[in-house]
This record gives C-alpha cells, sequence and structure tokens, in this order.
C-alpha cells in the first residue's frame, strides 16, 4: 500500500536521522555571531521556518526570548523541551500585529517558497513586522548547492522503525529542487513525501528585497565571513529596512 503525505508529516519521524551531520550548535555560534552587534539589549525576536527546534534550543545558548514559527504542526509538536512559545503559520502570511527586533530564518527555508510572487510577499511580511532598527537574518541554497547534492547521489537509513529512501534531483531549466521520500513502515505501508525548493538566481533576492522596501547590509558566503557571490553554494543575509523619506 502507498500513502501520499503533506511535507514534514511522516518524515517527522526520521528527521533527526536524515539531519544527524548538521552540526547545529557550530551553526548558531556562525549565526549569532554576525547578528550580535545589531541587537539590541532588549529584544524579541521571531524564527520562520524552526521545524522540531533543534536549531532554536542551541540559540538559546545566546537569546531566551524567541517565538519559534513554522507551517508543520507535526514537526513543532517534536520538540519536547519546549523552552519557547511556538506558532503553526505561514512565512508569506504571518499572523503577528507587533514588531521584532530579529527575524531569522535557517536551513534556506525561504528556497520552499517556489514562485517570486511568494518570496515578495515573504519579504514584505518580515518588513511590516519588523523594528525600524530591527534587522532580518536568513541564509538561501544556489545552484552550485543543488549540484553537488545531486552529485552525492541518493540516500537510505533505518530510524525509529522506518526504513527510508531519499532521491535528490535538480531541474535547471525551472530551477527546482526535489527532494523524495519514500518511508517503509513495520506493516509495509509506503509514505511518500516530495519536497520542492525554488532555486533562485543570487541577483533576484537583492531585487525582491529592494521591492519589498528593504536592503542588504551583509551578504555572506554562508558560514564564513567572507562576501557571498553567484558562485557560492549557500548564501546569509543580513539586511534592514531602507528608512522611511517624509
Amino acid at each position: 500500500m502507498s500513502v501520499k503525505t503533506p511535507s514534514y508529516s511522516i518524515l517527522t519521524n526520521i528527521y533527526d536521522h536524515i539531519m544527524k551531520r548538521v552540526k547545529y550548535d557550530l551553526w548558531a555560534d556562525y549565526l549569532f555571531s554576525i547578528i550580535e552587534p545589531y541587537i539590541p539589549d532588549e529584544y524579541i525576536a521571531l524564527e520562520l521556518g524552526a521545524g522540531n527546534l533543534n536549531f532554536t534550543n542551541c540559540f538559546h545558548n545566546y537569546l531566551q526570548d524567541i517565538i519559534a514559527t513554522d507551517l508543520s504542526i507535526a514537526m513543532l509538536n517534536s520538540d519536547k523541551k519546549n523552552l519557547f512559545p511556538k506558532v503553526c503559520c505561514n512565512m508569506v502570511n504571518l499572523p503577528f500585529f507587533m514588531e521584532f527586533d530579529l527575524i531569522y530564518s535557517t536551513f534556506d527555508s525561504v528556497n520552499y517558497l517556489t514562485s517570486k510572487k511568494k518570496l515578495l510577499q515573504h519579504f514584505m511580511e518580515v518588513n511590516r513586522c519588523l523594528t525600524v532598527e530591527g534587522i532580518f537574518a536568513f541564509d538561501a541554497s544556489l545552484e552550485k548547492n543543488s549540484l553537488k547534492h545531486v552529485r552525492e547521489g541518493n540516500k537510505k537509513g533505518v530510524c525509529n522503525g522506518y526504513h527510508y529512501t531519499q532521491k535528490s534531483e535538480y531541474f535547471s531549466k525551472t530551477l527546482i529542487h526535489k527532494n523524495s521520500f519514500e518511508i517503509y513502515s513495520d506493516d509495509k505501508i509506503v509514505f511518500r513525501e516530495v519536497h520542492r525548493q525554488k532555486i533562485y538566481p543570487f541577483e533576484a533576492y537583492f531585487e525582491l528585497l529592494d521591492r519589498a522596501g528593504l536592503y542588504v547590509v551583509e551578504c555572506y558566503d554562508a558560514f564564513k565571513y567572507k562576501e557571498g557571490t553567484a558562485n557560492s553554494e549557500r548564501i546569509q543575509f543580513i539586511v534592514k529596512k531602507k528608512k522611511q523619506v517624509c
């Protein structure tokens, strides 16, 4: 029997195994090192695409006042530490009527917005929810990263009684990176999840941020402190609101 499931539903059960090579603590160290100069002593932060809060819980070493959000209620519920308030919501329609000093996302969450219209709407929502001096920090995956993962081939493993396979494909004409998962339970039911990401050209981020009333303060080659380029695998942005002209 084969069952197609929504993204990050059944996958929640094996997510930690798939991401076992990710060093959340080092990622948190890096992100805080580049945003620290911009954070006021008193702040409130909003995390977008927090998933199961593995990163958030590491970030707790640096920041405590965080609201964690994600589109998947299953992912949010899989966090058992419950150190932070959690809100299930869409990145393109944030349910907040307050402003944040820091808004951030990690793990190329913006790439899950698969049209320029959605990405622009996301940036506009960030602008609406950001304080005048606040910052928006996010990373994005570029084409070189997709090509690297496709070359690494398919993956498979066993976790929590589930067997799984992962197939990674990149379609250069549509700029879509697709990750397909087949997850087999002990009772032989096959669950299928397909995750699609849009791999935008480097310049598209600057264009859409500008249209949303934001500007780039820093653009790094992710996990490094040198300038990001179109040849980077992943880029890390620090963004602020444009000054209003009276």
